[in-house]
């Protein structure tokens, strides 16, 4: 995929941020306040820590992977409340608007993850896939727990 000028990137930039966004941030807004700490069985993620793990996902990726600033670990249990959580939400979003006006260079980087556990060495553009993929499977995790707490979920 690397050099293949036919890469839709533009394409799905303006889907990610059209269309996988605003129902995460609407999902946000109608989760109850006192559900945050909630979750289906006890060794499962909590509601609230879903929408952190997200915006967790692309400081790991962006920042100390990419560009090898370090990251913070800001998943506790309990979860933050809503307002800290939207905090985040809104920060993973303006990296992501970030990572995308560094393209081509940052999606044609080849990125070293020796040290973390693995000896890989991910391209830019499998980075902006997997934190696309990431993206669209934690919205349909929070959907599913909206649906188990009698919620409708935002449109998709």
């Amino acid at each position: 995929m690397p050099n293949d000028i036919s890469f839709p990137f533009e394409k799905l930039t303006r889907f990610w941020l059209d269309e996988i966004r605003p129902p995460i941030e609407k999902a946000l807004e109608i989760a109850p306040d006192d559900k945050l700490d909630w979750a289906p069985a006890q060794d499962m993620i909590t509601l609230g820590n879903i929408f952190m793990h997200i915006a967790e996902a692309s400081d790991w990726w962006i920042n100390e992977i990419i560009d090898q600033k370090g990251c913070i670990d800001y998943t506790p249990c309990p979860s933050a409340p809503k307002t800290e959580i939207a905090v985040m939400m809104d920060k993973h979003w303006k990296r992501l608007e970030d990572f995308f006006t560094r393209a081509p260079q940052v999606l044609e980087g080849v990125y070293d993850m020796s040290g973390h556990g693995r000896d890989r060495k991910p391209t830019g553009y499998w980075i902006f896939l997997h934190l696309l993929e990431h993206d669209i499977h934690h919205r349909g995790q929070i959907n599913h727990y909206l649906r188990i707490l009698g919620i409708k979920p935002p449109r998709i």
